[in-house]
């Protein structure tokens, strides 16, 4: 078993989170391989929705500025364009749905987590030139990248994301 050095691109906690304030149609809940290539989604009535580079719940959204800071480290990633749409507030926001990777998380219940948020998790084995990826465990998935992306995407100064390390171990030892 042999430590990787990767970092969690997530939703900064101090900005509004907007996922439980948009209504998704069903479709979308299933899966990425149901949604229409261009989705239209709305905010619930009574509710904003705030610029942001990610939106984590139930869906994974990447600001379109994101997606194409991404883009250059994954060329061939697939991804489905979403538009929010608050009608209250007369805005829209471009978002992006995106095919990553998905890599399982083995033996959920040894993950390590500080304040709630994952620190160690034990996954299958990852390719080294893997840049970006999604762990699924649970219900959730975290969204993970090298430190040649995660460096990139700092440079970048997107609004709301938040990156921070996570030590992920190789096999199920």
């Amino acid at each position: 078993m042999r430590s990787m050095k990767y970092f969690v691109l997530e939703h900064d906690r101090r900005s509004p989170a907007n996922g439980a304030n948009i209504n998704f149609p069903a479709r979308m809940l299933q899966g990425y391989h149901y949604a229409e290539e261009q989705e239209i989604v709305y905010a619930k009535q009574g509710c904003q929705i705030s610029p942001s580079s990610l939106i984590e719940h139930p869906i994974l959204l990447i600001s379109d500025p994101l997606r194409k800071t991404i883009a250059r480290f994954i060329p061939d990633v697939g991804y489905k364009s979403i538009v929010v749409m608050d009608l209250g507030q007369q805005s829209q926001f471009y978002y992006s749905w995106m095919d990553f990777v998905e890599i399982p998380c083995l033996m959920p219940e040894r993950m390590e987590a500080e304040n709630g948020r994952i620190s160690k998790m034990h996954v299958e084995d990852v390719s080294e030139d893997a840049a970006i990826f999604q762990i699924s465990h649970y219900r959730s998935r975290v969204l993970v990248a090298r430190v040649d992306v995660a460096e990139c995407l700092l440079r970048t100064g997107l609004y709301g994301l938040k990156v921070r390390p996570i030590q992920l171990m190789r096999g199920d030892g």
